[in-house]
C-alpha cells in the first residue's frame, strides 16, 4: 500500500514541477491544490505511524520545501497559500518540537 503512495507522490511531485517550470502562466490553483496532497501523500507514503515525531517531522520539511518552490517559480501566488502551508507548517512543527522536547526529557 506504501508503494502506491509513493508512485503517486513522486508522479504528483513531477506533474506539479512540470507545471511551475514549464507554463508561462501558472494559476494558484495548482499550488492550494499540491501543497496539501504532496504533503499527505508523502505522509502516507513514507510516514510511519509507530512515530508521531518522525511523521511531523517529515510533513514539516516536505511542505516547507514545496512552499518555498513554489514561491520561487510562481510569479504571484497570493497570500492564500500561506493560509493553507503556514498551518500546515506550524502545527507539524509544534508536534516534532513537543515530541522532541518529551524524548530528551525521558532521557534525563
Amino acid at each position: 500500500m506504501k508503494t502506491k503512495f509513493k508512485i503517486a507522490f513522486f508522479l504528483g511531485l513531477g506533474l506539479y514541477l512540470y507545471i511551475l517550470t514549464n507554463f508561462s502562466y501558472v494559476s494558484v490553483y495548482y499550488t492550494y491544490v499540491a501543497l496539501p496532497t504532496l504533503a499527505m501523500l508523502g505522509l502516507f507514503g513514507f510516514g510511519s505511524f509507530k512515530s508521531s515525531k518522525s511523521t511531523a517531522q517529515m510533513i514539516f520539511w516536505f511542505t516547507l520545501i514545496i512552499w518555498i518552490v513554489t514561491l520561487f517559480f510562481v510569479s504571484y501566488t497570493g497570500v492564500y497559500l500561506s493560509y493553507i502551508a503556514v498551518p500546515i507548517l506550524l502545527i507539524s512543527g509544534l508536534v516534532f518540537l513537543i515530541l522532541s522536547n518529551k524524548r530528551l526529557k525521558n532521557r534525563e
